[in-house]
Order: C-alpha cells, then sequence, then structure tokens
C-alpha cells in the first residue's frame, strides 16, 4: 500500500495541474470532474468521464459565432468594418459572419440573421453577406441561411454573398442555396484579400443603379 500512495504520488505533476487550474474555468472543470470520478465512481473510467465531459462543454465553445457591419470606404467597393461614428448606405447593408456554421452554433447565428433582417429598412435594396471567416457548415446552419435568404428575397432586397471558399461553396450548391441566391450573386474567395467583397459591393451597386 505504502508503494502504491508513493507511485501515485509521484505520477502527478502538480506544476502542470496547477498550471491547467488556473488557466480557465474549463480546464479546471475537466480536472476536477476527472479527479471526483477517480475517487468516488472509478479509477478505469475517469479519463472517459472526463473526455466526453470535455466534449460536451466544448461544444457550446466552439459554437461562438460572430457578426460585424461594414461600410464603404471608396467608390472602388473596399471595406472596413463599421466605426462608431460610421453612417451606412441604407440602401445597401454589408455584414460579416465569422465562426462555425455547424449545429451547436445554431442559436447564435440564428440571433445574428434575426439581427440583420431587423436592420432591413423599406429604402433597403441589397445586403451583402461576407462568410469568408464562416466555417464548418452543416445541414442545420446552411438550412437557416436558407430561410433567411428566402425571407430577405420576400421583401425585394437582393442577397449577394461574398468571400465563399471551396468548402462553403460545395456545401452551398449541393443544397441548392446557390440557385437560391443565384449564382451570378455569389463571389468566390479570391487570392488578393477583399477582393471578392470589393466585387460584390461594385455589383451591388450595379443593382442600385438598375433598379427602378
Amino acid at each position: 500500500a505504502g508503494l502504491l500512495i508513493v507511485a501515485a504520488w509521484r505520477m502527478v505533476d502538480r506544476e502542470a495541474l496547477l498550471y491547467s487550474v488556473r488557466a480557465t474555468r474549463f480546464d479546471a472543470i475537466i480536472i476536477g470532474s476527472t479527479a471526483f470520478a477517480a475517487v468516488f465512481i472509478s479509477v478505469e473510467f475517469c479519463i472517459l468521464i472526463g473526455v466526453i465531459l470535455s466534449f460536451l462543454l466544448a461544444v457550446p465553445r466552439a459554437g461562438r459565432m460572430l457578426l460585424s457591419e461594414f461600410v464603404v470606404a471608396n467608390d472602388q467597393g473596399h471595406v472596413h468594418e463599421r466605426f462608431k461614428n460610421d453612417e451606412p448606405d441604407p440602401q445597401l447593408l454589408i455584414f460579416g459572419l465569422e465562426g462555425e456554421m455547424f449545429f451547436g452554433a445554431g442559436p447564435a447565428l440564428e440571433a445574428h440573421l434575426d439581427e440583420m433582417e431587423d436592420r432591413l429598412t423599406e429604402t433597403t435594396r441589397v445586403l451583402v453577406l461576407r462568410v469568408k471567416r464562416a466555417r464548418n457548415p452543416d445541414a442545420v446552419g446552411t438550412h437557416m441561411i436558407d430561410g433567411f435568404v428566402r425571407r430577405v428575397h420576400a421583401r425585394g432586397v437582393h442577397v449577394l454573398l461574398c468571400g465563399v471558399r471551396d468548402e462553403l461553396h460545395r456545401v452551398f450548391l449541393k443544397t441548392g442555396l446557390v440557385a437560391l441566391i443565384h449564382p451570378d450573386h455569389v463571389f468566390r474567395e479570391q487570392a488578393v484579400r477583399q477582393t471578392s467583397t470589393a466585387e460584390a459591393v461594385l455589383y451591388a451597386k450595379k443593382l442600385l443603379t438598375n433598379d427602378p
């Protein structure tokens, strides 16, 4: 028994343990739960319990999504993130989504889509959605975008997607989202930074010019 106690004591890396506990609450919960399971449940299953718990806690953390608003900086279609004093063009709204587009981000994505929809006015004619930093789309995220596009179209507003990387384009193509939006309104990501965004903004201005 004494040898087992000494061996177990030496197996613990106390410096790494304290570092992990101090790092984040997430790490502290995982370590505390694994230790609790080892003492009160079973040594054989404590690691498995810790791994499962880490997955359950990681899904909401990975499901975070951010929404940014952009404004046109010049006549060439260059944009920058909207500052507090910037006045967006009421006819042309530009937003960007950043984060995961899988089921774990469903609540955040739905809230951002509702926020964009609430910003539409009677004078809004084009909404540009930048998805360069959106990742890992699945059926849930794509279906939410699909419903959003249909509602915006019903209000007489064009939707342009820009910064569409190959991964997103394949999923959007298979699910019919590209056909719903219209292939000419989907701008693929380019090697030069913000090129697809500039192309989408210039195309949006053409739509506004031709809109009676």
